[in-house]
């Protein structure tokens, strides 16, 4: 998981600066507009399916595949929810003409995205990892196909036209592969569902259906949505605000961050994610045990790594992503400072399990999202690039007050029971 972690940095840096290297300021923050409205539109496409079935089989042990086909009823759904919002977006608030027709593609690659994010569930379930890791690099791997593809015709590139046409249908035709994989997966978890070593389970009153399967899965996708947003709506609102180019400079910023939270993502999101539903719901004592142990290496290595990028990055954002991206340097740092606090706030936010500390968990997130965005749509007119930052920053002090407030509320009271 750790080597998948730095190869999915690796490459999402290779992705940003293919192009980076190759657009001017204002076409490449125009693109990275438009990516950056496509991935914020996933998290509502993949619908808080697979964590909702991380949950399930958590709570219900086997008896759970009961709540594959109602949550591929809902994927279903929450996808097409998100073709059309990015649809929307992209006829009232592109920033070109050309800008919103790669829009209206990509969308088309988000909904063929759900059933490879939710696939990822089966092989956490059975605890293989190796596959976890691949699986996780997988749609880092198709934007880099994508982007050797399209480099024939990148180099004459004066704007989002040209780079649409081989890029775009390119990250389609990836897409639609690993998702027909991630279909086979899927019915596969469900007609061979994995055993665990839990002592009890919570017995299933009836048989789930589409409805129950929304209402379980709608916490996970509003957390899903909340943390992409923290990612993409700064680069969003800039370019929506016509600042294509400090678009641009904070598209930057944000990919090395970005590449930073694969640390936390590895650790809470992939490795310990069904372990901790497992043991929230059936040995908390255990989790008790185990869990501070983890946020507390993680905490240390946070630390480390935002001191490291803190000097590197004045000379590491040109050497890399070109003179031309000078003005991420500042945004990176600062937030760079800021990201042992994240790890601090999503390793608490991992530890809320059972039903109602997930509602307060979708609470937390929900605060953040509201902060970010509200801030991001706030400053980026006037203030721009650096109201942006300060939006981003303070939307992760108050995730980490609201993670810290929910374990002495209810996590730290149910560890001290059952131990």
């Amino acid at each position: 998981m750790w080597s998948a972690s730095v190869a999915s940095a690796l490459l999402a840096f290779g992705f940003s600066i293919a192009l980076a290297r190759t657009l001017d300021a204002a076409a490449f923050g125009a693109f990275m507009t438009v990516f950056a409205v496509s991935r914020l539109a996933a998290p509502v496409a993949q619908g808080g399916v697979s964590e909702m079935w991380l949950q399930a089989f958590g709570r219900h042990g086997r008896a759970a595949s009961a709540w594959i086909m109602p949550g591929l009823g809902a994927m279903a759904s929450t996808a097409g929810l998100a073709v059309l919002c990015m649809t929307g977006w992209a006829m009232a608030f592109a920033p070109s003409g050309d800008a919103g027709e790669v829009a209206i593609v990509l969308a088309v690659a988000v909904a063929l995205g759900a059933p490879a994010d939710n696939a990822i569930a089966e092989p956490m379930l059975r605890g293989r990892f190796v596959r976890v890791a691949l699986w996780q690099l997988a749609p880092y791997i198709v934007r880099m196909v994508a982007v050797g593809v399209a480099a024939l015709v990148l180099w004459r590139s004066d704007g989002t036209r040209a780079v649409g046409g081989p890029l775009v249908i390119t990250l389609v035709l990836g897409t639609a592969i690993t998702s027909m994989i991630g279909m086979r997966w899927i019915l596969r978890l469900r007609l061979d569902p994995p055993s665990d070593d839990a002592p009890m389970h919570e017995a299933m009153a009836a048989a789930p259906g589409l409805g129950a399967a929304l209402a379980r899965s709608l916490p996970f996708a509003v957390q899903g949505l909340a943390y992409l947003a923290v990612l993409q709506v700064g680069t969003i609102a800039l370019g929506s605000a016509k600042r294509v180019e400090e678009a641009g400079y904070f598209s930057v910023a944000m990919n090395i961050v970005t590449a930073m939270h694969l640390l936390p993502s590895a650790v809470f999101a992939r490795v310990f994610a069904p372990r901790y539903f497992l043991w929230g719901n059936s040995d908390p004592a255990r989790l008790a045990r185990t869990a501070p142990r983890v946020l507390g290496w993680v905490m240390v290595v946070s630390i480390v790594a935002s001191i490291a990028a803190w000097i590197m990055l004045p000379w590491a954002i040109p050497l890399v992503f070109g003179p031309q991206q000078q003005g991420a340097i500042a945004p990176a740092r600062m937030l760079a400072l800021a990201f042992p606090v994240w790890c601090l706030a999503a390793g608490l936010a991992a530890h809320h399990t059972t039903p109602a500390e997930v509602r307060w968990r979708t609470a937390c997130w929900i605060g953040l999202a509201a902060i970010t965005i509200g801030g991001c749509i706030l400053e980026a007119p006037s203030a721009g690039l650096d109201g942006v930052v300060r939006a981003v920053i303070v939307g992760q002090v108050a995730f980490a007050i609201m993670a810290i407030i929910g374990q002495f509320l209810f996590v730290g009271p149910r560890w001290r029971a059952a131990s």
